[in-house]
């Protein structure tokens, strides 16, 4: 049975933030060693399968990313989330979708730990109200808003990841990947409203 992964980020009422924000359980404590994150910026992706069939799989290194990448994320109420975005318009929300594959998780290895590390929220999940969503945007713009050298690595980093996490088809837009968590960013604070993150599989 396939899973297509799909990460979401949409500018939001301040006010339907705060209420979800009441809503959360315990949060989780924040994350101690991070060096299995620290050490994927320069982890190989790809080893020989162990039959020696000649074919490639992915590192054990690859797979521990991907699990303590998900368990970093918060545990956000996907319904209340999920209801506040079929009132928005297109502008205000980014949508994109990766069979076998994590959106956030590919855009947090192209970046690397240290740009990624310092984006809001925890794997790409993030509630910000609308004080908070503007006061990211300066920082989200330094880490997103590169120049073509460094957008080209990001780029080449993000594909090689899809290639071994997740079924990356030739048309997928990793330059909206890139660009449109910003722009979300910027229509909140532009518009006074706040900022939701989710990650969702189906």
């Amino acid at each position: 049975m396939s899973v297509t992964g799909f990460w979401i980020v949409a500018a939001v009422p301040s006010a339907a933030v705060e209420q979800l924000r009441a809503d959360l359980p315990t949060p989780r404590p924040e994350p101690g060693d991070l060096s299995w994150w620290q050490d994927m910026d320069d982890a190989p992706l790809t080893e020989p399968e162990s039959r020696g069939l000649g074919r490639y799989c992915p590192t054990d290194a690859v797979y521990r990313f991907t699990a303590n990448f998900e368990a970093l994320r918060p545990d956000l109420d996907a319904d209340a989330c999920m209801e506040l975005l079929a009132d928005l318009t297109d502008e205000d929300r980014f949508v994109t979708s990766i069979r076998k594959g994590d959106p956030a998780a590919a855009l947090y290895y192209g970046l690397g730990f240290d740009a990624a590390h310092a984006l809001p929220g925890r794997s790409g999940c993030f509630l910000l109200d609308a004080e908070e969503a503007a006061a990211a945007v300066p920082a989200v713009a330094a880490i997103l808003a590169m120049d073509a050298v460094r957008r080209a690595k990001v780029v080449t980093r993000t594909h090689a990841w899809l290639e071994v996490a997740g079924d990356e088809s030739a048309d997928f837009d990793v330059e909206a990947l890139i660009d449109e968590p910003l722009r979300i960013l910027q229509r909140a604070k532009e518009q006074g409203r706040g900022a939701i993150g989710l990650m969702q599989w189906y």
